[in-house]
């Protein structure tokens, strides 16, 4: 079944049946204007301050999917996208909500992946559809966002299982000129698992091993990951490899320009903590050079559950 939009095939998807998506600009504006409406809504919210409690964080290339009876998850959010896009996707009939960071890697597995867990957790529901919103990425000069956008776009098109697109607020939609220079307007978004309401968010705390999650970015593998056991309401970080990072302690001695301009798919418009969060990846790696022996021993995940003040707290490994 093909991506939908009121009902009906999405009509200007360029590409999708080759092996490669190449960016040669998106038409979303010019067939469906209300998915620029739409995101002018999600533009005009506050952004909301997410506290500790309730929160479950997805890092960059990284999935969890869960109910609307989760007793420890009340929002699912991701954040710090540039050229990175944000899916939530939604079953209508029981809630059933997942979001996945999407950054170029493994699109068609994690789309995959997170179709499939969305559909296993709602079987139960006679009555429903799933519904996706993409935001994300910004008119960057790369064309980085475009291709993602599209890759996404197709993606969801190949699928087997009718996906309703509800919001596309990518790339072009998000992006505001700021001293002659395009940006994102959103970087982050949340999504509430009882509510299904979608609004801009910001995270004070990102969950554990921040460090080792950002590694994996750089030299890690490139699966999606799914984080989070709805089941048990726990949070599971790994275990997975990383490669060599040979100039790791070469780069860490670096100033913070050269880690931003080559460390970066979009370094005009990263965050102001981007270097800091670089380098607590970089002194990671250089502490842990084999993940085999001192961060996954015996291929055991890394687990995480709630305690009483709302965090998550280490629960052995498994």
């Amino acid at each position: 079944m093909p991506l939908l939009v009121n009902d009906k095939s999405l009509e200007c998807i360029v590409g999708c049946n080759e092996r490669e998506v190449k960016p040669s600009g998106l038409d979303l504006n010019a067939v469906y204007p209300h998915f620029k409406e739409s995101s002018t809504q999600l533009f005009s919210k506050s952004p909301q301050k997410c506290q500790l409690a309730g929160v479950l964080y997805v890092c960059q290339r990284e999935y969890a999917v869960t109910t609307p009876q989760d007793a420890v998850v009340d929002v699912i959010g991701s954040e710090d996208a540039t050229t990175c896009h944000v899916a939530v996707l939604r079953h209508t009939g029981c809630g059933v909500t997942g979001l996945a960071h999407f950054d170029g890697c493994s699109t068609s597995q994690g789309v995959t992946d997170l179709i499939s867990r969305v559909r296993d957790l709602s079987q139960s529901s006679k009555e429903g559809r799933l519904e996706l919103h993409l935001v994300g990425g910004f008119s960057d000069d790369q064309k980085h966002s475009e291709k993602l956008s599209k890759e996404l776009l197709c993606e969801f098109h190949r699928q087997a299982s009718p996906v309703h697109l509800k919001t596309a607020c990518i790339t072009d939609v998000n992006t505001i000129v700021k001293d002659n220079a395009n940006w994102p307007r959103l970087y982050g978004i949340g999504v509430n698992v009882k509510s299904g309401e979608i609004f801009p968010a910001i995270f004070e705390d990102k969950g554990p091993d921040q460090a080792l999650r950002g590694l994996r970015n750089f030299i890690g593998d490139q699966d999606m990951l799914n984080v989070y056991n709805d089941e048990t309401g726990e949070l599971r970080i790994g275990p997975f490899s990383y490669q060599k990072w040979p100039h790791a302690a070469l780069i860490l001695a670096q100033p913070d320009a050269f880690i931003r301009k080559n460390l970066s798919t979009s370094p005009e418009v990263e965050p102001p903590y981007f270097e800091n969060h670089v380098r607590q990846a970089l002194t990671f790696y250089l502490q842990n050079p084999d993940p085999a022996k001192t961060v996954f021993p015996q291929q055991r995940s890394h687990v995480y559950k709630r305690n009483a003040e709302g965090r998550w707290e280490a629960a052995g490994k498994k």
